[in-house]
């Protein structure tokens, strides 16, 4: 089984508009309510990848009762502890005209000391049952930078970690099995810019250094690189239609967990993972993937190991 959990789920809300327009009243041609947010995105992904999953979180007011109902209807287990303040609304803007997205992105509400011990405590009762857990999602005002830190200390499965700056900072001395930056968030998190392809592996082998056991890192629409301390991977994504690019990277973070939960090796979990990004990206809904499609965009996906 597969655990996904974090403290940053939402009430996604997706509009079509034929051009949007700033400053002016735009009208939606199409509107479209779902569970979302990186924590729930990973369990929706690895679930219609039919690997067994639940999903960890806190939630509260009426979205959390709307992302409740979502996953039942997705047959998505899920432990949702209750926290006082609303579950965010996050907001997808496609322009038909352009086909760009814009995003107003709620921050997670803040959790309480309590809820945060809470959602812990029922962390660490059901961690033992995984075989693959990821860890993902910024960390809401009220939780320590350190959590991800304590969580991994208390779980024995490869752990896939999605956090940034502090808070992946903070857990890499718990040698998380992956962990996957982008290159802005592995900036942060070095605190220093990474201007070519060597510094930006260079980069990445210092967070292999640091305790991750492999680092995954993705260099626009060209290319996707993986490293361990010794070893280092290029992928050439599949090329996809751009229907909405929301879950992206989640499904990438959940089809290297199936990859890896299926005994794969880590590179061939890698093109798993980005297999299930792509047909993410054909999706309106975040992470309501296909598995034929997946195995489609797998079989097209180029790796070179130059290391």
């Amino acid at each position: 089984m597969i655990i996904a959990a974090g403290l940053s789920p939402a009430w996604q809300q997706i509009l079509e508009v034929n051009s949007l327009e700033i400053g002016e009243v735009n009208r939606c041609q199409s509107a479209h309510w779902s569970a979302s947010g990186k924590v729930i995105n990973v369990a929706i992904a690895v679930r219609h990848l039919d690997i067994p999953c639940e999903t960890i979180f806190s939630a509260g007011g009426y979205t959390r009762d709307l992302i409740e109902a979502d996953l039942m209807r997705l047959q998505v287990p899920c432990r949702i502890l209750d926290q006082q303040n609303p579950t965010r609304i996050c907001t997808t803007v496609l322009d038909r005209s352009t086909g760009q997205t814009t995003e107003l992105v709620e921050n997670a509400t803040a959790v309480s000391a309590a809820e945060v011990s809470m959602f812990a405590t029922e962390y660490c009762q059901h961690a033992s049952s995984a075989d693959v857990v990821v860890l993902t999602g910024s960390l809401p005002a009220g939780a320590s930078a350190s959590l991800y830190h304590d969580l991994l200390a208390e779980t024995d499965c490869p752990v896939i970690l999605d956090a940034r700056g502090p808070e992946l900072e903070a857990a890499l001395t718990q040698c998380p099995f992956l962990v996957k930056p982008n290159l802005e968030e592995l900036e942060q998190t070095l605190a220093y810019s990474l201007s070519s392809t060597d510094q930006m592996i260079k980069g990445m082998q210092e967070i292999n250094q640091r305790g991750a056991t492999w680092v995954v890192t993705s260099q626009g629409k060209d290319a996707l690189w993986a490293t361990s301390e010794q070893q280092v991977y290029r992928f050439t994504p599949a090329t996809a239609k751009v229907v909405n690019p929301i879950g992206c990277g989640d499904s990438l973070a959940a089809g290297i967990a199936c990859g890896i939960h299926d005994g794969r090796s880590v590179p061939d979990a890698i093109r798993w993972g980005m297999a299930a990004a792509a047909d993410n990206l054909t999706q309106l809904l975040p992470a309501r993937l296909s598995k034929t499609s997946v195995q489609a965009f797998f079989d097209q996906i180029e790796m070179e190991q130059l290391v």
